[in-house]
């Protein structure tokens, strides 16, 4: 790839999020709002992006090939709940919390893609039911109590530097070897681009969706101990109310697959992760209220949901101007 294409490529990866926090930034500087993008702000910036980045992860690695999960924020809660328990009680330190929740995610991730595999279900009839299941469990262990960490500073690590950005960088790295230099990539972009074509050339499609399962159920085990680092506290939910959970994702899936193909689509999703993380800030600091930036963020999901699905069009127009420049400069030289 030459130098021309690695700048370009760059620049179409990072212009959403640099036009978005200069726009924040010069609007909220001019209102006298001047703490947006710096400081204490730009620390909470990065652990909203890291957070609705592994969520993202997590829900777009089987979305691609169509499967909603419901259980996302029932298997992130209930991992947690396990996992920070057994670490404070056990003694065994943030990294002993983070191995031993990203096991027990990962666990609920096999469990849920056998599941899926062996019921035959459509993916969101089973993750309603598994959601429910994961609900009920975490409410009953530890006497619906969840899990309290306040206090154990030497646990709480991970929601602040160097802690956040050590997490974001290795999950990064391990995404972007693991979607589009390993054959488990390969035949996820496949089956994502046709499910009867690549099972037709042997593409195990149950065992894909399987591993889809383990790798979310990982990603939601990292979530889980960066949000806990945050607060401190989770506490069980019941009524699938755990939904709430995964609501960050969507804008930076969307806007993920949109620069996708200028970056990867891992590192395409923490740089959405990122715009929404300016967004939120700047609206925070601009004192809107929550149900006005919900509506505002859901114009933009929107947004990019129409852009994504006519994007085509753009690429179909560009063609047939080029064709008709072509066909032009030929009928100049004829003459």
């Amino acid at each position: 790839m030459s130098g021309k294409k690695i700048g370009k490529n760059i620049v179409m990866s990072l212009m959403i999020p640099v036009i978005v926090y200069l726009f924040f930034f010069i609007i909220c500087n001019a209102t006298g709002h001047a703490g947006f993008g710096v400081g204490t702000d730009l620390q909470t910036i990065l652990y909203t992006s890291v957070y609705s980045c592994l969520i993202a992860l997590a829900m777009s690695i089987n979305l691609t090939n169509g499967r909603f999960d419901f259980s996302i924020g029932a298997s992130m809660v209930l991992a947690i709940i396990l996992g920070g328990n057994i670490a404070k009680n056990a003694d065994m330190g943030a990294a002993g919390m983070l191995i031993i929740t990203v096991l027990i995610a990962a666990v609920i991730g096999l469990v849920s893609g056998l599941v899926y595999v062996i019921l035959r279900l459509p993916p969101m009839v089973v993750s309603l039911g598994l959601a429910m299941i994961y609900e009920a469990l975490g409410f009953i262990y530890n006497r619906a109590k969840g899990v309290k960490l306040m206090g154990k500073s030497n646990m709480l690590i991970y929601s602040k530097m160097p802690g956040v950005l050590i997490i974001i960088i290795v999950v990064l790295v391990l995404m972007v070897i693991l979607w589009d230099h390993t054959k488990f990539g390969y035949n996820q972009k496949s089956l994502a681009g046709g499910q009867k074509i690549a099972t037709d050339v042997g593409i195990n499609e149950k065992r894909n969706a399987v591993i889809c399962y383990v790798i979310a159920g990982a990603l939601l085990g990292v979530a889980a101990c960066v949000y806990i680092s945050k607060y401190g506290t989770v506490s069980p939910e019941t009524g699938l109310s755990s939904s709430s959970y995964f609501m960050t994702a969507f804008l930076p899936m969307f806007i993920g697959g949109a620069i996708a193909k200028y970056s990867s689509q891992p590192i395409g999703i923490f740089i959405g992760a990122v715009t929404q993380a300016f967004i939120t800030s700047g609206l925070t600091w601009l004192d809107f209220s929550s149900s006005m930036m919900t509506v505002i963020n859901g114009v933009v999901v929107m947004a990019f949901l129409i852009y994504t699905s006519n994007s085509y069009l753009l690429v179909e127009q560009k063609m047939f101007h080029e064709k008709l420049e072509k066909a032009k400069a030929a009928r100049a030289a004829r003459g």
